[in-house]
């Protein structure tokens, strides 16, 4: 019996030590207080919108935010907060007062788990719905610290990250290099990028018109004319007519080829 106990007790310290590795970042549950040290520490604020029901919610604490390097991060870059909508609670955000239920509905929240999430100096940046695995959180991640949420939104950006993986297992690909010269050339404005992807597209295929009216764009973009006017030239050979948003119509047509 004697020994049981010992065993117990030794399991639970574990189980303790665990825990306490684990959680080695705070989850406030006060959003203002939370705001002020994100401000003074210029981190973001994370905001897990929960409810005591939510089956994923608790995945998501004992999976993903228990992770040692999901917590590194969570530590470095984030004041955490915690938020259940259907308690009690009062909020004070640019300016209003806000119960925590209207707060979550200001936020965008639609369902749970979801992840609030805000600059140092408490801005809405986005809401997240769903359950974030690790490799969703660092993608989450990634749209932060390189600031592309100052340039499309998150689903748009999760679209961005899937064409990447695909190209990425496929550099030769037409279809591919297109996708990525538009994201490139009309969301990142990197112009040299969006202009060698465009390029390596109508390598791989002498007969892609839009890719041709892409790279034209570019090269008006990057202030070649001279070669805008002769790849314009070239895509109009090939069928490409102007004024028919042909571009975006052959990205939603490649995008929808591969993911549906």
């Amino acid at each position: 019996m004697k020994r049981s106990i010992f065993i117990g007790m030794l399991l639970l310290s574990v189980f303790v030590a665990k825990e306490i590795f684990a959680q080695n970042f705070t989850w406030h549950r006060d959003f203002n207080k939370a705001a002020e040290i994100a401000k003074k520490e210029n981190k973001y604020i994370l905001v897990d919108f929960y409810t005591d029901w939510c089956k994923w919610c608790k995945v998501m604490d004992e999976k993903t935010y228990s992770n040692s390097e999901v917590s590194k991060k969570m530590k470095k870059y984030f004041v955490a907060v915690k938020i259940n909508p259907e308690k009690d609670g009062k909020v004070k955000f640019m300016g209003q007062s806000y119960t925590f239920a209207q707060f979550a509905q200001a936020a965008g929240v639609t369902g749970y788990p979801s992840t609030g999430l805000f600059t140092s100096k408490g801005e809405f940046i986005t809401n997240i719905t769903g359950y974030l695995d690790i490799p969703k959180f660092d993608g989450m991640l990634s749209y932060l610290l390189g600031g592309k949420y100052k340039q499309l939104s998150y689903e748009d950006y999760s679209l961005y990250i899937m064409v990447e993986a695909e190209y990425n297992k496929n550099k030769s690909s037409a279809d591919l290099n297109f996708v990525m010269g538009f994201f490139n050339q009309v969301v990142f404005k990197d112009y040299n990028k969006a202009k060698s992807f465009y390029q390596a597209a109508v390598k791989s295929n002498s007969n892609f018109s839009e890719a041709f009216a892409g790279l034209s764009e570019t090269y008006k973009s990057l202030g070649d004319n001279k070669s805008a006017e002769k790849n314009m030239k070239t895509a109009k050979s090939k069928g490409f007519s102007e004024g028919e948003n042909k571009i975006m119509n052959k990205v939603a047509q490649i995008v929808q080829k591969l993911f549906s």
